[in-house]
């Protein structure tokens, strides 16, 4: 196996012309170890702390996706919409998407479009790293669940990893599973008859449940090409070895397929249909004469953006290569196999990821990186500048997301009426719904008729109204940006 060579020192880059080096700093990265939860008096939902820079001009219309993840019992795991106050829209903590005796995890939150719709997606299921089984849940615009996509062919339909779920313009979803199996492994210090996680990757119609593709990593990717250190107890059917590591397969402009394996530090151009591999680009089998700015070790989320650039996320650990963890663009020339860096965008404080990690690109040119397990994320203007950083209270997010998206939930809002310090109350949210504008009380009192007692502007996931402590039968409208009513609930 060859030598792993780390990335050079980034002054060393400074003097390419076209190279982004991002400087400023906003939040504190997210390396702090403990968190507070956030808890409201209108509903039992809790919700991380968030922090986040604050953005020039109006970007009410976006909202970042995010699904932090915590070890610890009592820190906040989940999944929540986050508005450009830093605001939870909503809020879906783990263990509540389904009813289990084992507890669930859901990962890779974000906006897509099914049908011509936009729709939320994320994974669900049971980790046990590496191995993760679940299945991808599909939601409308008023969360209400219309597909649950898993595995097919002779794959359980709950063995889907947690690291993908694209759905594609023809209806079809993405997939990746880890599926031990047998493989010699006696060229990397293992066994003949050893044991590996086979990458597999499958396209599934959503509708039908059709496979279209049913990829395997062994059949096309040697186990001699894996970075991944061979451990003395690793290789056998209770440990096997996890020599690729596959964590991203998206569509390439040409309709192929774009494969990020993290373990072989490699991205692969495969033929859709017949899963042949077209280009290797990085790690020990590359096809590609790489220069050391483009190296790349440990990688997520490659993809082929709208001008024809090749990005991902270069987490360069772990074990750590690089000074940090960086997004790049890429510019990849198959025909004549050469790769030049287009830009990278390093973090406004030291972040080095040692897995996870994403790189989104947006249709004005700006940039979004998810710092993976560090849990914060960055928006980035196309030169570079740094628009927002944000932080959640958790241990990492997988993935970080910026769409627009308009939630209109079928649960009404929930509302209470407090007293405390001889002050009282009308405590009000509503999880999910992004068109609310201001909040309208209707109470009696003796035993009157109803009437407006006060309309405030919404403030936040819950907004606090205060209210006289006599009144009777209250009732709480939610009303958008020309008044008209949303939805309503009462105040007990």
């Amino acid at each position: 196996m060859p030598a792993v060579r780390p990335w050079p020192q980034t002054a060393a880059l400074l003097s390419a012309a076209t190279l982004v080096v991002v400087a400023g700093c906003s939040t504190d990265g997210g390396e702090a170890d403990e968190f507070e939860n956030t808890e409201y008096e209108s509903t039992d939902l809790t919700a991380p702390q968030i922090e986040l820079s604050p953005a020039d001009g109006d970007r009410s219309d976006e909202y970042f996706f995010v699904g932090p993840k915590s070890r610890e019992t009592g820190q906040w795991s989940g999944r929540t919409i986050i508005d450009d106050q830093g605001e939870p829209v909503w809020i879906q903590e783990d263990d509540e998407a389904q009813e289990t005796d084992e507890p669930t995890a859901g990962w890779d939150l974000r906006v897509q479009e099914y049908h011509g719709e936009p729709v939320l997606t994320w994974w669900e299921g049971i980790v046990d790293t590496p191995l993760a089984e679940g299945e991808v849940v599909v939601v409308d615009q008023s969360y209400q669940e219309i597909a649950r996509v898993g595995m097919g062919g002779d794959l359980p339909h709950r063995m889907v990893d947690l690291h993908e779920t694209t759905i594609t313009d023809e209806g079809t979803m993405l997939l990746i599973a880890y599926v031990p199996k047998q493989a010699d492994l006696s060229e990397v210090g293992g066994d003949a008859d050893g044991w590996v996680w086979d990458g597999v990757i499958q396209e599934i119609d959503i509708e039908t449940g059709e496979v279209l593709l049913d990829w395997s990593s062994l059949d096309h990717i040697p186990v001699t090409e894996s970075e991944r250190e061979f451990e003395d107890d690793a290789g056998t059917e209770d440990k096997p070895y996890d020599y690729f590591h596959g964590n991203s397969v998206t569509v390439d402009d040409d309709g192929s397929l774009l494969v990020s394996a993290r373990n072989t530090h490699a991205i692969y151009n495969l033929e859709r249909e017949t899963g042949e591999v077209n280009w290797t680009l990085g790690g020990p089998g590359s096809d590609f004469d790489m220069p050391e700015d483009a190296y790349f070790a440990w990688q997520h989320d490659a993809e082929r953006s709208a001008d024809g650039a090749l990005t991902l996320f270069d987490n360069q650990s772990s074990p750590t290569l690089g000074d940090s963890s960086r997004g790049l663009r890429l510019d990849v020339d198959p025909e004549e196999k050469t790769v030049e860096v287009i830009d990278e965008f390093l973090p406004p404080v030291p972040r080095i990821a040692a897995n996870q990690g994403s790189y989104q690109e947006l249709e004005n040119g700006n940039v979004v990186l998810g710092w993976g397990a560090l849990p914060s994320f960055t928006e980035y203007t196309a030169d570079g500048e740094v628009v927002r950083d944000g932080t959640v209270g958790a241990d990492s997010n997988y993935r970080a997301y910026l769409s627009e998206w308009t939630g209109m939930p079928t649960e009404p809002p929930a509302a209470a009426m407090k007293t405390a310090d001889e002050e009282t109350h009308v405590y009000v949210s509503w999880n999910g719904a992004t068109e609310v504008a201001q909040w309208r009380v209707l109470a009696a009192t003796d035993a009157g008729a109803r009437h407006e007692v006060t309309t405030v502007e919404r403030d936040g996931f819950e907004t606090a109204i205060p209210v006289e402590d006599d009144l009777d039968n209250v009732v709480v409208q939610a009303l958008d940006e020309d008044g008209e009513v949303l939805g309503s609930t009462t105040a007990d």
